[in-house]
């Protein structure tokens, strides 16, 4: 953590000491209370402003949290019971954003669910040695020559960006399970990238391939989000997380491509459940935006784009580092709007929400072996750059989701 002169929160005094899922998100929902509070009411006075029928996405939610995990289950019943807010309202925030998103977008609206306007966001790079220099940075895992392990880039853009507010979240290993280490929603239990203490790193960008079959409902479909936090909490290595994956039917989980890392090795993975099929890419230097490459799926104007200008900036056989991965992150060729990389509301959208435009609201790099994490809330062409290393004193504000509520106001 590279902040100074800034209140921490230590370790000790949110995350270590506790001894099950539910107790863990009891005390990390009293931490970013502040946040999920406000973002909830302002959801509900914006629901009765549009007079938006809620009970069509409770419906999906509902049926959705039967896939979880017990574990998982048991997280968001333990949150639900913090916050003081409509819980139905908070149910629709956890279950069915993107939907809740759809609804209130003035218009016809172009959010997450609209593949065919903007397309889900996402921008993602991954660099795999030799093309990885160290720089040096804390816990990096370098070795005597210099050498690093695998470098993981995710831009996480979502509609409604306006009330997502985001945290650092820090999980301790719990009964077996591995400890996480991420940036994400506050109040929500899912988790679209992360490295464990073990030092594998997990992220993903949605692509609209869904599988197909009378078995593939609600009910039995895995969510992008648990996937992720299934694998970091239960794999130590990309072999046990690839395991993982195949021992689920892959019909049963949603079209994504996934990005591992541990200390040594790198793959990216187009998990395409129409098909049944998990491609594999296993190059030096790899990007993903929200369109298959090995396979066929959706592809939007927007996800063409933003995959194409990454791949110009990481052409060349020079060493890249950290400071090459910020510079892709910030990004505003084709901009702004949908097609630029670092994507910002266009002019005369529904600010300060924007439930009707994709924006970047996190950027995350992450090294495969080291249980660390470098994070920018916001644009990360406006954000500070802050490093976090698992178990390690991490600014209050950004545990708490205070540093995303003091950029919005």
């Amino acid at each position: 953590m590279d902040d100074t002169a800034v209140e921490t929160t230590r370790y000790s005094d949110v995350v270590a000491g506790v001894d099950s899922f539910a107790d863990h998100a009891r005390r990390r929902a009293e931490t970013e209370r502040e946040a999920v509070e406000w973002a909830v009411d302002e959801l509900e006075s914006l629901i009765d402003e549009r007079d938006v029928d809620l009970e069509p996405l409770l419906e999906y939610a509902r049926r959705s949290r039967e896939s979880l995990p017990e574990r998982h289950l048991r997280a968001y019943e333990a949150m639900a019971g913090v916050f003081d807010v409509d819980p139905e309202v908070y149910e629709a925030y956890v279950f069915a954003y993107a939907e809740l998103c759809e609804a209130l977008a003035p218009g016809e609206g172009r959010s997450e669910k609209n593949p065919m306007g903007a397309g889900r966001g996402c921008t993602n790079a991954l660099v795999a040695p030799p093309r990885v220099e160290s720089d040096g940075g804390i816990d990096t895992g370098a070795d005597d020559s210099g050498t690093a392990g695998p470098l993981v880039l995710k831009n996480r853009d979502i509609a409604g960006r306006g009330t997502r507010p985001k945290s650092v979240v820090e999980q301790p290993p719990i009964d077996g399970y591995h400890g996480i280490l991420t940036i994400d929603t506050c109040g929500t239990i899912s988790m679209f990238k992360g490295v464990n203490d073990q030092g594998l790193v997990a992220a993903n960008t949605y692509i609209d391939c869904e599988g197909e079959g009378e078995d593939v409902t609600p009910e039995t479909q895995l969510r992008n989000g648990t996937v992720i936090r299934m694998i970091l909490e239960e794999c130590a290595t990309i072999e046990e997380a690839r395991a993982l994956l195949e021992s689920r039917p892959t019909r049963q989980l949603m079209g994504q491509t996934l990005f591992l890392a541990d200390d040594t090795d790198a793959v990216l993975l187009e998990v395409d459940p129409a098909n049944e099929r998990i491609a594999v890419q296993d190059d030096a230097v790899v990007t993903r935006t929200n369109h298959f490459v090995c396979s066929a799926s959706t592809e939007a104007e927007s996800s063409t784009k933003r995959r194409r200008r990454a791949l110009e900036l990481l052409e060349g056989d020079a060493q890249l580092d950290r400071d090459d991965l910020w510079t892709i992150a910030q990004d505003h060729a084709n901009g702004p709007g949908d097609d630029s990389i670092c994507r910002h509301p266009e002019p005369e959208t529904d600010e300060p929400h924007a439930f009707g435009q994709l924006t970047t609201a996190s950027t995350a790099i992450f090294e495969g072996g080291s249980p660390a994490i470098e994070v920018g809330m916001g644009n990360p062409c406006e954000t500070e750059r802050t490093r976090c290393a698992f178990g390690d004193e991490v600014p209050a504000n950004l545990r708490t989701g205070q540093r995303w509520l003091d950029r919005l106001h």
